[in-house]
Protein backbone atom coordinates (compact mmCIF):
# COMPACT_ATOMS: atom_id res chain seq x y z
CA UNK A 1 0.00 0.00 0.00
CA UNK A 2 2.93 2.56 1.18
CA UNK A 3 4.44 1.78 -2.34
CA UNK A 4 1.21 3.21 -4.15
CA UNK A 5 1.33 6.72 -2.56
CA UNK A 6 4.86 6.81 -2.93
CA UNK A 7 4.21 6.63 -6.64
CA UNK A 8 1.84 9.45 -6.63
CA UNK A 9 3.11 13.26 -7.47
CA UNK A 10 2.60 15.95 -4.57
CA UNK A 11 0.35 18.17 -5.05
CA UNK A 12 1.15 21.76 -5.57
CA UNK A 13 1.25 24.26 -2.67
CA UNK A 14 -2.02 25.55 -2.64
CA UNK A 15 -4.09 22.88 -4.68
CA UNK A 16 -6.10 21.46 -1.57
CA UNK A 17 -6.74 25.17 -0.37
CA UNK A 18 -8.45 25.72 -3.57
CA UNK A 19 -10.44 22.85 -3.76
CA UNK A 20 -11.43 23.14 -0.07
CA UNK A 21 -12.70 27.03 -1.22
CA UNK A 22 -14.12 25.24 -4.48
CA UNK A 23 -16.18 23.11 -2.28
CA UNK A 24 -16.78 25.01 0.30
CA UNK A 25 -18.72 27.33 -1.84
CA UNK A 26 -20.62 25.05 -3.78
CA UNK A 27 -21.72 24.01 -0.13
CA UNK A 28 -22.99 27.18 0.57
CA UNK A 29 -24.99 27.89 -3.22
CA UNK A 30 -26.27 24.54 -2.47
CA UNK A 31 -27.18 25.77 1.12
CA UNK A 32 -28.79 28.65 -0.48
CA UNK A 33 -31.06 27.18 -2.70
CA UNK A 34 -32.46 24.76 -0.47
CA UNK A 35 -33.47 27.57 1.83
CA UNK A 36 -34.75 29.44 -0.97
CA UNK A 37 -36.44 27.30 -3.39
CA UNK A 38 -37.12 24.16 -1.39
CA UNK A 39 -39.70 26.30 1.04
CA UNK A 40 -42.33 24.24 3.00
CA UNK A 41 -45.66 25.06 1.45
CA UNK A 42 -47.66 27.66 4.14
CA UNK A 43 -50.28 25.41 6.83
CA UNK A 44 -53.96 26.67 6.27
CA UNK A 45 -55.19 28.78 8.80
CA UNK A 46 -57.33 26.74 11.15
CA UNK A 47 -60.49 28.78 11.42
CA UNK A 48 -62.30 28.99 15.32
CA UNK A 49 -66.37 29.26 15.18
CA UNK A 50 -67.95 32.36 17.09
CA UNK A 51 -69.04 30.21 19.56
CA UNK A 52 -65.26 28.41 20.43
CA UNK A 53 -64.05 31.78 20.27
CA UNK A 54 -66.61 32.84 22.99
CA UNK A 55 -65.74 30.21 25.22
CA UNK A 56 -62.58 30.74 25.28
CA UNK A 57 -62.74 34.34 26.19
CA UNK A 58 -65.40 33.21 28.77
CA UNK A 59 -62.49 30.92 30.45
CA UNK A 60 -59.99 34.11 30.46
CA UNK A 61 -62.30 36.29 31.98
CA UNK A 62 -63.38 33.95 34.46
CA UNK A 63 -59.12 33.13 35.19
CA UNK A 64 -58.35 37.12 35.45
CA UNK A 65 -61.46 37.86 37.66
CA UNK A 66 -59.98 34.65 39.99
CA UNK A 67 -56.52 36.10 39.93
CA UNK A 68 -57.91 39.37 40.56
CA UNK A 69 -59.66 38.00 44.04
CA UNK A 70 -56.75 36.03 44.80
CA UNK A 71 -55.20 39.31 44.52
CA UNK A 72 -57.58 41.00 46.75
CA UNK A 73 -57.35 38.68 49.55
CA UNK A 74 -53.72 38.77 49.52
CA UNK A 75 -53.99 42.80 50.12
CA UNK A 76 -56.66 42.40 52.43
CA UNK A 77 -54.68 40.13 54.75
CA UNK A 78 -51.67 42.21 54.52
CA UNK A 79 -53.63 45.41 55.80
CA UNK A 80 -54.45 42.90 58.73
CA UNK A 81 -51.24 42.12 59.38
CA UNK A 82 -50.35 45.79 59.57
CA UNK A 83 -52.87 47.42 61.68
CA UNK A 84 -52.12 44.89 64.25
CA UNK A 85 -48.69 46.10 64.75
Amino acid sequence: MTILFAQLAAPPSGAIENWLLSAAAIASMALLAKKLFLTKPAREPEYVTKTEFHQEMKEVRDKIEAGFLRLEEAVARLDERTKKS
